[in-house]
């Protein structure tokens, strides 16, 4: 209650010269409220000492206490004193909350639905905020079906000033959506309806999918998206009836069946296209940029498409507020429909300002230095979203961040530019666990923190070890995106490893450090770049018969993304190809040239990018230099998780390496009883011969094809499911076939997998598991794999 009436008559006795002489106010007090809401409240008035005694201001500064909602009534009483006045505000608290009690909860994670309460022991007594955080509690209870919940509120009170809330739930039957029929379609059918929309009837797997939960909110969707998929094939008049819900109660749960009724009226197609009004540059190369086309059938969201495109093509050339408007007639006799683009460009607009908010951690010139538009210079759209596009691209925020426009009121022409945004998890980590025949127990342990303290720079550590390799090895680098503020980023590096040679060579305990340095810098706006980095590799051997390893060697490459995020991508392509000389000029005693390309593409296959197609090709050759081999570390052994899943890591590795050199193994028993392991298809060959046979390949291909999809209606769901096919091969020189009479295999010969798995986000990390299965085994193959890793976000 707020007593205005009370002030009134309070400030109406005082003596009339005092208002009117303007006598300051000497003291101001608060009572009714503890020390900690009068510091707020001083804080937040108008009315000061040393100011005169205002009405309109003591007004004012009751409605702000009342707005604050920490108080019932709240009125002010004003005492005059030497020189002035003792302005005084009295309050009477709202009661607090001294026990928040909720019970009944049974069916949902009580604990989850806890957190989510606004309401907390100590709060203010508010029956608004109480029916909010009823609905909070009723909304959990939807999500799993639970539509018919009842819950209560009661308050108990222990004194006038102290309130006991118990939130008391009733749980009901849960809901199931067993039945959904439709009728009245001819261009699709009910299960092409069926597999449009996100409810779904009931099936063994609810406990998994929760498939069959019926949420009202999630049916007014589906009927979205079905009058969507009509609009995008044509059907512009297509109708929807109320869909007939019939409830059937069971002591045990409640049955819901839906009843569908779609009028699809005819299907209309696309009629003469044309623009029209303020035209800029030549109008056929504006027609060209459209979508929509005549004879084909007509999509009003094609349509929104090209007013899009065509509204870019003006603002790039500065026209900030060009307005494409679609015209449309409809032609009856003949189902078409017309469609004129009617431009409206406006006038020229300039950048104002550059604001940046929710840049807690990173620091403003990282982001400034990623937009392509400068305060002063003449609007450009597609520089803006460019702008935007970089932004994400750090994957320092949240995906949606927005560059809101704002016109100036005193220059119309001016647009200001504040951009919104919300950081996210910068650090990652993953831990993998493995098992091979190659190297037993394996396990592995990455650290990466970017954007640190706010700088943009990334820090990636890593360690990894075997079981029966005993490989141990450790990596750190550093990566400084804008080197000295310039386009250049740079990556250092440092790794050293530790391991048991696992080739055929047998050459004991390996040692490698290795350092480089790389470089690189945008060619194209941030997707394409070119690169070149510099590496030094020392590698020692245990064994006297193997010669130490001195790498250096130079890269240079051209690399392309376009992805939408960093780390999880649903849109985009990464593409790179590169050289590598290795050895001359650049020092070293190992001397070869490798050539490597990769490609790899991600598509959205609906319109919450849950259903993720991924496609990846790598490529690479290794090509001698002179008349030395090249060293058998760095010939290719592809397998594994990384590569062709469903083979152990790094079997596939050409005629006299991985899995086939193992199986032609043999031991034979010398004349003084020792014993020799050989490869029985060398016997006949001579020391020459066998030392042309060197393990790994020269040549290698990859192929993956990867469907990522929600094990849930939820689009929000923790598990994921992914489909896969995977494919490759390596191949060596061919003279290492014709010597161990092998087929060498063509350009397509690929050894092929196919499988599926699960991802699934909790609080630890993620978890992955993945089984593939050969689709081409050997015999002295096992048939299938399966794979295990954890990784997660800090």
């Amino acid at each position: 209650m707020l007593r205005g009436g009370g002030l009134a008559v309070l400030l109406a006795c005082l003596p009339s010269f005092a208002l009117g002489q303007s006598y300051l106010i000497q003291d101001i007090e608060i009572s009714g409220t503890s020390d900690l809401e009068v510091a707020q409240i001083l804080h937040q008035l108008d009315s000061q000492v040393g100011d005169p005694l205002d009405r309109r201001n003591i007004r004012k500064d009751l409605h702000t206490i009342y707005e604050m909602g920490l108080f019932v009534d709240a009125h002010a009483e004003v005492e005059s004193v030497k020189d002035g006045y003792r302005l005084r505000f009295v309050v009477q608290e709202r009661p607090r909350l001294v026990e928040v009690n909720v019970t009944g909860i049974v069916q949902v994670s009580k604990d989850q639905t806890l957190g989510k309460l606004t309401i907390k022991a100590l709060d203010f007594y508010d029956p608004l905020k109480v029916e909010q955080n009823i609905e909070i509690i009723r909304n959990e209870y939807r999500k799993k079906g639970f539509l018919r919940v009842v819950i209560r509120s009661r308050i108990e009170k222990k004194t006038p000033e102290q309130y006991r809330l118990f939130l008391e739930v009733t749980e009901r039957p849960s809901v199931f959506l067993t039945d959904i029929r439709v009728s009245g379609t001819q261009f699709l059918s009910e299960l092409e309806i069926k597999r449009l929309i996100l409810s779904s009837e009931i099936d063994c797997f609810n406990w998994m999918n929760n498939s069959g939960i019926f949420q009202e909110e999630m049916f007014n969707q589906d009927l979205a998206l079905i009058t969507q998929h009509y609009f995008k094939n044509g059907y512009i008049k297509v109708f929807l009836d109320k869909p007939k819900v019939t409830f059937i109660h069971n002591p045990e749960y409640t049955r819901v069946d839906l009843q569908l009724h779609i009028t699809e009226g005819d299907q209309y197609f696309t009629g003469k296209v044309d623009v029209s009004g303020d035209l800029l540059g030549n109008k056929q190369e504006l027609l060209e940029k459209l979508l929509l086309e005549a004879g084909e059938v007509y999509n009003p969201f094609l349509q929104n498409q090209d007013r899009s495109v065509l509204n870019e093509v003006y603002q790039e050339q500065g026209y900030a507020f060009a307005r494409v408007i679609p015209r449309q007639t409809i032609h009856e006799d003949n189902k078409t429909v017309d469609v004129t683009y009617q431009f409206i460009k406006g006038e020229k607009a300039y950048i104002g300002r550059v604001e940046i908010a929710g840049n807690a951690e990173t620091k403003d010139h990282v982001i400034r230095r990623e937009f392509d538009i400068l305060e002063g210079e003449l609007f450009n759209g597609k520089k803006l979203r460019l702008s935007q596009e970089n932004v994400q691209r750090l994957g320092f925020f949240e995906q949606g961040l927005t560059l809101d426009r704002s016109r100036r009121t005193d220059a119309d022409n001016i647009i200001d530019v504040l951009a919104r945004l919300k950081e996210t998890q910068t650090g990652t980590f993953q831990a993998q666990m493995g098992f091979s025949d190659l190297s037993g127990f394996s396990g592995g342990l990455s650290l990466s923190k970017g954007n640190i303290l706010g700088t943009g720079r990334t820090l990636r550590l890593s360690a990894q070890f075997a079981q029966k390799s005993t490989t141990n090895q450790f990596s750190v680098t550093v990566i400084d995106p804008r080197l000295f503020e310039s386009r250049v980023s740079s990556t250092v590096s440092f790794s050293r490893s530790s391991s048991t040679d696992a080739t055929e060579l047998k050459r004991g305990n390996i040692t490698e450090n290795n350092y480089s340095l790389g470089f690189s810098t945008p060619v194209y706006y941030h997707n394409l770049r070119t690169s070149i980095s510099v590496s030094a590799l020392n590698r020692f051997y245990e064994s006297d018969n193997a010669t130490d390893v001195f790498k250096r060697s130079v890269t240079t490459g051209l690399s392309w993304n376009s992805v939408n995020h960093p780390v999880f991508p649903s849109e985009g392509i990464k593409s790179s190809l590169s050289v590598s000389q290795t050895g001359r000029p650049f020092g070293g005693n190992v001397h070869f040239r490798e050539y490597r390309y990769s490609y790899q593409q991600f598509w959205s296959l609906n319109p919450t990018r849950t259903l993720i197609l991924m496609a990846k090709a790598q490529l690479g050759i290794l090509a001698q230099q002179g008349s030395e081999a090249i060293p058998s570390e760095e010939r290719y052994r592809i397998g594994g998780i990384n590569t062709v899943r469903g083979h152990n890591y790094f079997r596939i590795a050409g005629p006299y390496g991985g899995a086939i050199y193992a199986h032609n193994l043999e031991t034979i028993t010398n004349a003084d009883n020792s014993t020799t392991t050989r490869d029985k298809r060398t016997v006949n060959l001579s020391s020459d011969q066998k030392a042309q046979l060197v393990g790994g390949g020269t040549a290698e291909r990859i192929f993956n094809l990867e469907l990522i999809f929600p094990l849930s209606q939820d689009e929000r769901s923790f598990v994921r499911g992914v489909v896969f096919l995977d494919a490759g091969n390596v191949n060596a020189e061919s003279v290492q076939y014709h010597l161990l009479g092998e087929k060498e295999p063509a350009f397509l010969d690929l050894r092929r997998s196919a499988g599926f798995g699960a991802r699934v986000i909790t609080p630890v990390g993620v978890l992955r598991f993945e089984y593939g299965a050969k689709l081409d085994p050997r015999s002295y193959e096992s048939p299938d794999r399966f794979e295990f890793t954890i990784s997660g976000l800090f």
